[in-house]
């Protein structure tokens, strides 16, 4: 990154980015926008603590929110001082709730994480429950049809909830099942405490209620950390803002970096505001503001239109973000098309036509599925993405991976490693604790759970579903599994996935034969897999979304299907909601170094289509037709579904 100017007295960097490192004790906010070297800022003001103002190292708190964050950060710490101050701490905001928790009274008892696959069958479970399930009937919604993705809407709901304190009685949410949601939230809760689980949005909620209640602690954590740094600040909820202002009292010396243009993660509960009224918050301390205005990423032209589309956002902090003085000119290139197979067809040409390194170059979407559909079609024209080791075997599916367990425990030996697998799917609410033998045995299991008599019932009924499936040819085994045991109501996005293992196991007579060419099969895929991958890895376009493309650069960039109804999506209804749609868009457009490509969807006179509301300030980028630049390379190589020529000025 370009912006080593000396500033004198050992500190590197533009004068902004200086005024940021040196700050000592107090509230700072660092306001710093994409490309303006905010991490660098963050390392080199640890060093300086350290050194400069002699503050103890085991003492400071850098906090990200993700651990490849965290690892990357203090990676770039340790390079910085050859590893010479291992004591400073680093960690995302779970961890050190975790951490706290473990310390706290309650924290002494075991506890277990609940991870995505055990959340999504926990759901999957309630919506069963006879009470839910009929009040969702009576509101139209037959839990059959509740797929992964309806599910995976209800646990982002829950999520929120949790991440922003709302109350559950007056919440509004927009998941299929909101006509029980209440029931839900309430049943999930209990369930998770019933079976010793806690997932990672109850590690906030009860790191606050420990440290509320417990002073004792809060004052043990007040007195460990004497500085507090947050990465990506723009991106803290209500809940994580309310225990960090606990924690760093009574000195308030909390230092944030972020862009509240960058605030994507509403979704998370994650909100702008709270950035924006930092000041406020931390008055009693004197707090600073300090705005990172240089761009050191982004081609001149890139930068000035990502301003003209942020600038009508409202509720920000205005900025007036300048490029470095070595940033090139850039290229902002516009096109419109008739219908997507246009728009795909051109891309294709763009990046197969041998004038562009497709390494340099990311295709960024709105949502996964626009990215899924264009990674076909490049497929097609021999374009290697890196979507392409995505696409999945049948064998890998989890339901088909968990109806094979169910045969090998049941065939080849009762294994304690497919016993863990199948136990619960569905829910059964077997314990971990109940099969700690390598061979698992059906009365030391009735044993465990003799003075739980509902327990032994549910026990008795698997271990004479598993003597059913030992009887079975492999065709019918499967066909149990699925409609007898539940795996297919239990994943209803594997329905093809199902079809086509039992459709397999039509030719076999013996389970052992059965399982062992699958098997052998599915480690043959993994294997060409890796060696995609390996490609994939070499000169390949990268497909990702704008919320995955967050905190990347990329030579060139392309952004399609910038239409209404895509940004901002057809969910966005709140003024809110449409700012943060906009702000991804910003985001998308900025991971540019070099060229920006935009595009979108004009449709035909049967079926028109709009262009997204955020393309109104640079709209001059599509009707300028005067200049027609051609560089890097032209991304209509001549075809003629482009209905307008390219521009990189005003």
């Amino acid at each position: 990154m370009k912006n080593n100017n000396a500033q004198g007295n050992g500190v590197i960097g533009n004068a902004a980015q200086s005024d940021a490192i040196r700050h000592h004790k107090g509230p700072a906010m660092v306001i710093a926008g994409p490309g303006s070297g905010k991490t660098f800022v963050i390392v080199q003001r640890l060093l300086y603590l350290i050194e400069e103002m002699h503050e103890d190292p085991s003492r400071i708190l850098v906090i990200t929110f993700t651990k490849a964050a965290a690892i990357e950060m203090q990676q770039r710490f340790y390079k910085l001082t050859d590893s010479s101050y291992p004591e400073v701490n680093f960690g995302t905001f779970h961890s050190v709730f975790y951490q706290i928790i473990r310390q706290s009274k309650s924290g002494k008892q075991n506890l277990s994480i609940a991870d995505e696959g055990f959340k999504y069958r926990l759901i999957r479970d309630i919506l069963n429950e006879p009470l839910i399930k009929d009040t969702l009937k009576k509101n139209g919604c037959d839990t059959k049809e509740i797929s992964d993705v309806d599910i995976k809407d209800i646990i982002t709901d829950i999520s929120r909830i949790k991440n922003t304190g709302e109350d559950i009685n007056k919440v509004k949410v927009s998941n299929l099942c909101k006509a029980s949601f209440k029931d839900i939230f309430g049943l999930y809760n209990r369930r998770l405490r019933e079976f010793g689980k806690l997932d990672f949005d109850d590690m906030i909620c009860r790191c606050l209620e420990i440290l509320q209640s417990d002073s004792e602690l809060l004052s043990l954590y007040q007195n460990k950390f004497t500085f507090f740094l947050v990465d990506e600040y723009q991106d803290i909820n209500s809940m994580q803002f309310k225990i960090l202002k606990l924690l760093s009292k009574p000195q308030g010396n909390v230092f944030v970096v972020g862009d509240d243009d960058q605030s994507i993660y509403g979704f998370r509960g994650s909100d702008p505001g709270i950035m924006l009224t930092f000041e406020d918050s931390f008055k009693e301390y004197g707090p600073r503001k300090i705005i990172l205005k240089h761009n050191y990423r982004c081609g001149k032209k890139i930068i000035e239109n990502a301003c003209f589309v942020i600038n009508e956002n409202k509720k920000r902090y205005n900025k007036d973000i300048i490029p470095g003085e070595n940033n090139s000119e850039g290229y902002v290139i516009t096109r419109r098309f008739k219908d997507k197979a246009s728009q795909y067809k051109a891309i294709a040409a763009y990046l197969g036509g041998g004038n562009v390194d497709p390494s340099r170059v990311a295709i960024i979407y709105r949502t996964n599925q626009e990215a899924l559909l264009l990674a076909a079609c490049l497929k097609e024209n021999g374009i290697i993405t890196n979507l392409d080791a995505v696409s999945k075997f049948f064998a890998e599916d989890e339901a088909v991976s968990i109806v094979m367990s169910y045969i090998s425990f049941a065939c080849l030996g009762h294994k304690r490693s497919d016993f863990l697998r199948i136990m619960n799917k569905p829910m059964r609410f077997i314990s971990r604790e109940a099969a700690l033998e390598e061979t698992i045995n059906e009365k030391r299991i009735l044993d465990f759970y003799k003075g739980n008599p509902s327990k032994k019932k549910d026990v008795k009924k698997l271990f004479i579903q598993i003597n059913m499936i030992s009887h079975l040819r492999p065709y019918l085994a499967v066909r149990y599994i699925r409609r007898d045991i539940g795996i297919e109501k239990l994943y209803p996005g594997s329905k093809e996935a199902l079809d086509k293992l039992q459709e397999r196991a039509r030719s076999y007579d013996y389970a052992d034969d059965f399982y062992r060419d699958l098997k052998n099969e599915l480690e043959a895929e993994r294997s060409e897999k890796n060696v995609s991958k390996g490609k994939a890895n070499g000169k390949c376009v990268k497909l990702l979304t704008m919320h995955g493309s967050k905190g990347l650069e990329f030579d060139i960039v392309w952004l399609p299907d910038l239409n209404e109804g895509i940004i901002p999506s057809r969910s966005a209804e709140t003024s809110e909601q449409i700012e943060e749609e906009r702000r991804m868009l910003y985001v998308g457009m900025t991971r540019a170094k070099t060229a920006l490509i935009m595009s979108y969807i004009a449709g035909d006179e049967d079926n028109p289509m709009l262009p997204s509301r955020f393309l109104r300030p640079i709209r001059h980028l599509w009707e300028n037709k005067e200049n027609n630049h051609s560089s890097p390379s032209r991304p209509s190589s001549g075809s003629s579904t482009i209905s307008s020529n390219s521009t990189s000025s005003r």
